[in-house]
């Protein structure tokens, strides 16, 4: 029930935020337009109103700020982590090639199928059944790995088997670092805290319209549509497998397609 917002359709999310922005600022309009009314506290009111309001405002440029700077973070700590994990496979990789043998070579294949199921893994989507699958395949590949880099430790323990077995523990490392952070998401409070807010703002910014007996729609729209295009966007950044806005996996897919030309360059 706590992400239920989350996982709303967006423009879904857009039309509700909207709705009760106009809902609220039109009610806080009425109220300030009564207390106009009686003229003897109306200018007094009045900038109060307008104290309160710049208030909120500012606290609620601040809120957007934390919330954004939140959301991003955490994108950016995705786009980060899939850089990072093709360049832990591509150095084993290399160091598997490098050692050779029946082990060797059996490495770097299933290195390269662990990588298409890397890819897979962030295709899946909200899939949950499709991710379990993913989840039980990675498994299967990297115990298959790991098993083959012991028979080479074992056998021929070498200065570069050991660096294969340590870039093996980063790639395995990487990939549960990689869905830990596209699981966690902005507390579900945070947004709810970060939506009432804006309530309260836009109840404010009416209030003021109404004591000050002037409303103004072009201004209200244009701070409608900006916020909830902000609130959106935060919304957006938090989807890391459903959203508008993803991580690039390029970097696995140009590891693939460096593999596809080596392969035929050695035929």
């Amino acid at each position: 029930m706590d992400n239920i917002i989350l996982n709303m359709n967006l423009m879904l999310i857009a039309l509700i935020i909207i709705i009760f922005f106009l809902l609220v600022m039109t009610i806080g309009y009425l109220i300030g337009k009564r207390h106009r009314k009686q003229e003897a506290l109306a200018e007094k009111r009045e900038k109060t109103a307008g104290t309160l309001t710049g208030a909120m405002l500012a606290l609620l440029g601040f809120m957007l700020a934390i919330s954004l700077s939140m959301a991003d973070s955490k994108f950016q700590q995705r786009r980060e982590l899939v850089l990072d994990e093709a360049n832990a496979i591509s150095t084993s990789m290399l160091r598997a090639q490098a050692i050779g043998g029946v082990h060797g070579t059996e490495i770097a294949r299933l290195l390269e199928n662990y990588t298409r199921l890397r890819l897979e893994f962030f295709a899946a989507g909200e899939d949950r059944t499709r991710l379990k699958k993913v989840y039980e395949q990675t498994q299967i590949l990297q115990k298959s790995i790991w098993d083959h880099v012991s028979a080479i430790v074992q056998s021929a323990p070498t200065p570069i088997s050991s660096l294969l077995l340590s870039s093996l523990n980063e790639v395995f490392d990487l990939g549960t670092a990689r869905r830990w952070v596209l699981e966690v998401r902005i507390p579900p409070y945070v947004i709810k805290l970060l939506l009432v807010f804006s309530l309260l703002s836009m109840g404010t910014v009416g209030y003021y319209f109404g004591i000050c007996g002037v409303y103004h729609p072009v201004f209200s729209g244009l701070l409608f549509v900006a916020l909830t295009f902000i609130i959106l966007l935060i919304v957006d950044l938090d989807r890391p497998r459903s959203g508008y806005i993803k991580p690039e996996q390029s970097p696995l897919t140009w590891l693939i397609e460096e593999e596809k030309s080596a392969g035929a360059s050695a035929r």
